[in-house]
């Protein structure tokens, strides 16, 4: 009889490990950083004072995201893109929602001339700011298109689960010359 009760507590013991191993895996395997829920108030307060060229709202996977930019005409050739979460629906299960930066695509009229892509990414505690290295080859007026493409992931008590890709598009002109 107590061969049997070992067993059961051995096996028991065996699945807490294995679960705990793959709670820790599952947390660790892609660095997600967490933004705390923000008001659009103080979105706009931040925001006002640079004078954002563009902004952009979206609901994925039960949250709310403010996306505002900055790109001029390229004196210090670089943008920024900031990402706010406005609103955000959990669960028991579902902990957090977050957002992963994959890529930067771009397009522009005078395709041969201008190349735009991700120079740097800075997590805060209520936004990212994304970075954007820019550069124009000839003078001109450009209409630029770049695609910002992100991934929602849901922080759950198994770990970080992707939820769905989003491109959130980002148009400007800007007239490059003296």
């Amino acid at each position: 009889m107590f061969r049997f009760i070992n067993k059961r507590i051995a096996v028991v013991v065996l699945i807490l490990v294995i679960f705990m191993l793959l709670e820790v895996y599952t947390h660790t395997y892609v660095q997600i950083h967490s933004l705390s829920v923000v008001t659009e108030e103080e979105i706009h307060s931040f925001l006002d004072w640079q004078n954002p060229t563009g902004t952009y709202t979206f609901s994925k996977s039960g949250c709310r995201w403010f996306v505002g930019w900055i790109i001029r005409r390229p004196a210090p050739r670089f943008g920024y893109v900031y990402i706010f979460k406005i609103e955000q629906n959990g669960s028991l299960f579902a902990l957090q929602k977050d957002l992963l930066i994959l890529e930067l695509t771009s397009t522009s009229t005078n395709t041969g001339n201008f190349f735009a892509h991700l120079d740097e990414i800075y997590y805060t505690g209520n936004y990212t700011n994304i970075s954007i290295d820019y550069d124009f080859g000839e003078i001109g007026t450009y209409q630029i298109s770049l695609s910002l493409y992100v991934r929602v992931y849901e922080r759950t008590l198994l770990g970080l689960i992707p939820q769905e890709e989003i491109t959130i598009p980002i148009n400007v002109t800007i007239y490059y010359g003296p």
